[in-house]
């Protein structure tokens, strides 16, 4: 079976995945004149780097594809390293990869893409805080990356949702975490004012932090059927993952059930980033993080299940790749 390859040994792993990566970037990476720079106009960042994308396709394709594997691969480190899947597989990696670059819309400069990179830092923090008695400085690195992520792309903001979800399950609630995570998230912003205001442009930071607050769209053109199709798959395959993780949580550790609960979570951040994604608001790159992590565990609740599992693995291939080469 073609999912078996996962459980082998990470050569092999590595090779699949390479083969399985260019394969589904080959229409960005071949035809990069083509392919559009997705557009951040009130981002304070990430216009600098759209700028360089419409001047250098190639290169910003190829820079694009090296984070998406880069990514990919220090998510798998950090659900290795927190027990929450087998330390030989390297199935998120995979995973992520297929999802960010899902749509060839998002097989170049994207916001998310780097601010993906801030918010893994601080997910990796903010999951390894539980059972510490001073997680101050791990709580003041998430927020901090978090204000880092948001400067690339605005509704990285949400992820303090996350992070508050987070303290709960955890029961952190001693005052000091709080204030941590608030400062740790303006400090960003001191030097950034700091800066525009000797600049003397100041007021047109704030009138683009303003109108980027108050952007609010969950349209999406009906035209589309193949991109339409396809999300509603990756939302089928998100569903019942999400209830199978779910249902077996029962029989797991405590320190486990906790941090799965929390990635759980990172759905409903997701979700809200996709209200304020005008030009995609189905984009898979807005809950690779979280299908990461539930897809590879859902095909290993399905084990007992070969066949079953293989179908199901092949149809998640075939949405991925249907939705690549031909949504457009």
């Amino acid at each position: 079976m073609i999912i078996d390859v996962f459980k082998k040994d990470y050569i092999q792993q590595m090779a699949f995945i390479a083969v399985a990566s260019i394969a589904l970037w080959g229409k960005s990476l071949f035809f990069s004149a083509n392919t559009a720079v997705a557009s951040e106009p009130y981002s304070l960042l990430y216009s600098y780097l759209e700028s360089f994308a419409l001047s250098y396709p190639l290169i910003a394709v190829i820079i694009a594809f090296v984070l998406v594997i880069a990514e990919g691969f220090y998510l798998n480190h950090i659900l290795v390293s927190n027990n929450l899947i087998h330390s030989t597989t390297l199935f998120p990696t995979f995973a992520y990869i297929l999802l960010m670059g899902a749509d060839v819309a998002n097989q170049t400069f994207t916001p998310l893409l780097f601010s993906n990179i801030f918010l893994l830092i601080a997910l990796h923090n903010i999951i390894n805080c539980y059972n510490q008695e001073h997680s101050y400085e791990k709580v003041f690195n998430a927020s901090f990356c978090i204000a880092l992520a948001f400067l690339f792309y605005f509704p990285s903001v949400f992820m303090l949702l996350f992070v508050i979800i987070t303290f709960v399950v955890y029961k952190l609630y001693y005052w000091r975490e709080w204030l941590v995570l608030l400062l740790g998230f303006i400090a960003p912003f001191f030097a950034l004012f700091a800066y525009y205001y000797l600049a003397d442009s100041l007021d047109v930071v704030l009138q683009k932090l303003s109108t980027e607050a108050i952007r609010f769209s969950i349209t999406y053109n009906l035209s589309q059927t193949v991109r339409l199709v396809c999300g509603a798959a990756f939302a089928l395959f998100a569903l019942v993952s999400a209830g199978a993780i779910l249902g077996g949580l029962s029989q797991k550790v405590i320190i486990y059930r906790k941090k799965a609960t929390v990635l759980l979570f990172l759905l409903l951040v997701g979700v809200l980033f996709s209200i304020y994604d005008i030009v995609l608001p189905a984009n898979q790159q807005n809950y690779a993080i979280p299908m990461a992590f539930m897809l590879p565990t859902l095909f290993l609740m399905l084990r007992k299940k070969p066949k079953v599992c293989n179908v199901v693995f092949v149809l998640f291939l075939a949405a991925v790749y249907v939705n690549a080469y031909l949504g457009f």
